[in-house]
């Protein structure tokens, strides 16, 4: 059987003070800390603990000499030098960038050597648009396997809806987020800004949160008054209670952030919603999208047709719902990585060998 080890980034102080500390890394690897740690738990969902080893860089170059192994995932950005891999025997190499950043974020990491030994990045999404003179193969998202919000809602949905419990879509649309940027540059707001102006009759559960700052900085828009009534008064919405309301919406809407792909595209689809999201049609995931079966909004149009668009295709097709789900059913196990999925594995496998 082969071995893997996964070698995360020191970049942010993860290998710094207790971050630094085995005591630290142990109970990360179980819990949850870091996105970049879902390399790990994908390998260690197929492949089992006692085949996968996760190093910190500084392992490599203090304390006893590093095990052996097939595969040596090392984490974007490095300090990792010749002399630490000298320090370990390895029969592949592979890059890995857990950041939604749009180019690789090799940063301060000595890209030559790295590169001299392999040529393969993953990422967390691959745009067909690239032209690097490497290749960009998937990264498995992050999926903690005893910390997975979404994996304990789902259970808990699919417990009371045995009990004829199912919720009542109550909501035209449901969404929550955080603003981030300005209403010209994101979607999000944008989106809420075009719902709440152009079709005020649709219900809505969510709305945008953060503290009050964010509300001040938009006091001088000319979308001011629209954007006052998207505010929830909170900071946050605890997860079961956003999953909830997703739970009683007909429709979710998914806009892109900081990267092109969301946890909303799963988490609607979970919920039961129809899933309203940007355009995908550049970008390749390592669990794709039904996307025949969502609304995607072109660049730069109005959200609002294709919310009608949905709400329409959901009421003259309901069974898309269960298509959707049974879709997500091929490649993950309630949002969990699972050896019951192959096709998963297969996917990420097919990347590396390629």
């Amino acid at each position: 059987m082969d071995r893997y080890t996964v070698i995360i980034s020191d970049f942010g102080k993860h290998d710094r003070g207790y971050r630094g500390t085995k005591t630290f890394w142990s109970l990360a690897s179980i819990f949850g800390a870091y996105a970049e740690l879902g390399l790990y738990w994908f390998l260690i969902r197929y492949f089992g603990r006692s085949a996968v080893t996760l190093l910190r860089p500084s392992q490599l170059l203090s304390g006893p000499k590093v095990p052996d192994t097939d595969w040596l995932f090392v984490g974007l950005p490095t300090s990792i030098t010749k002399e630490h891999l000298r320090r370990i025997n390895y029969r592949r190499l592979v890059l890995y960038d857990s950041t939604d950043q749009h180019e690789v974020f090799f940063l301060d990491s000595d890209q030559a050597t790295l590169l001299s030994e392999t040529d393969i990045v993953l990422k967390n999404f691959r745009d067909r648009r690239w032209n690097f003179p490497y290749r960009i193969g998937f990264l498995p998202i992050k999926r903690p396997p005893l910390n997975n919000r979404l994996s304990m809602a789902i259970t808990v949905k699919k417990w009371t809806n045995g009990l004829g419990r199912d919720p009542r879509r109550r909501y035209d649309v449901g969404f929550v987020a955080r603003p981030t940027g300005t209403v010209e540059t994101n979607q999000r707001l944008r989106w809420m800004v075009e719902l709440k102006r152009e079709r005020s009759n649709l219900s809505l559960w969510g709305g945008l949160v953060g503290d009050t700052s964010w509300r001040r900085s938009f006091e001088s828009h000319p979308d001011a008054k629209t954007l006052e009534n998207c505010w929830l008064n909170c900071k946050k919405v605890s997860f079961s209670k956003y999953f909830s309301g997703l739970c009683e919406s007909k429709v979710a809407l998914a806009p892109s952030g900081y990267a092109p792909w969301s946890y909303r595209h799963f988490e609607a689809i979970y919920a039961g919603c129809m899933v309203v999201s940007n355009d995908l049609s550049n970008y390749e995931f390592l669990i794709p999208f039904p996307r025949e079966t969502m609304v995607e909004v072109p660049d730069g149009e109005s959200v609002v047709p294709s919310i009608d668009k949905a709400l329409s295709m959901r009421e003259t097709n309901p069974e898309i719902i269960e298509h959707n789900l049974r879709y997500l059913d091929r490649w993950l196990d309630k949002a969990h990585y699972s050896a019951d999925c192959p096709d998963t594995l297969d996917r990420f496998m097919a990347e590396l060998t390629n």
